[in-house]
């Protein structure tokens, strides 16, 4: 239709939330994810003004998704969860609801190949939802963790934290990453 898109929920990928956005219980955004959301609907809407709005939207898996599936099955879940919240609060459905989630996985590739040592890689779904029910989903490349990271994650910790603890910083899920 010509008519501009009303609203757009989006989730970050790592449960925080940015301008039409899920924020996780922490509620803190990540300037670069709310920055790629809108310049990625802006290309699509050129001429449109976008409502955002940011949502705590759940996504049903661990904190640290662990596997391709769950982790695109935790973005489908936040954009879902973010389009019902929406609903909820203005008494009609957003135009589109977008859920972004971040994982990794084992990638055991290169000792098959014969090539180098297995490794942990990280990557993000994004999953978009429209009123009418369709759904899109899109994953980024991934990349090999480092050792020291991916023995961290391996243990347990989150992602960001153990990007953290070994590179001596602070905040690294929630900075910007699109810049």
């Amino acid at each position: 239709s010509d008519c501009p898109p009303r609203a757009i929920v989006y989730d970050s990928f790592d449960g925080m939330g940015l301008g039409a956005l899920a924020a996780d219980e922490g509620g803190s955004a990540a300037a670069g994810e709310v920055a790629a959301a809108e310049a990625a609907f802006a290309r699509v809407f050129p001429t449109s003004t976008l409502e955002m709005h940011g949502l705590k939207a759940a996504s049903g898996v661990p904190d640290q998704p662990r596997s391709d599936g769950e982790t695109k099955r935790g973005a489908a879940n936040r954009a879902r969860h973010a389009a019902e919240l929406f609903l909820g609060e203005h008494g009609v459905a957003p135009d589109f609801a977008v859920g972004l989630e971040g994982g990794v996985a084992e990638d055991d590739t290169f000792s098959t190949l014969g090539v180098g040592t297995d490794s942990l890689e990280s990557f993000a779904w994004m999953a978009v939802l429209s009123s009418t029910g369709k759904w899109g989903f899109g994953r980024t490349g991934s990349f090999q963790l480092p050792a020291a990271v991916a023995e961290l994650v391996r243990g347990g910790m989150e992602l960001g934290e153990a990007d953290d603890r070994v590179f001596n910083k602070s905040g690294s899920k929630t900075q910007a990453r699109f810049q």
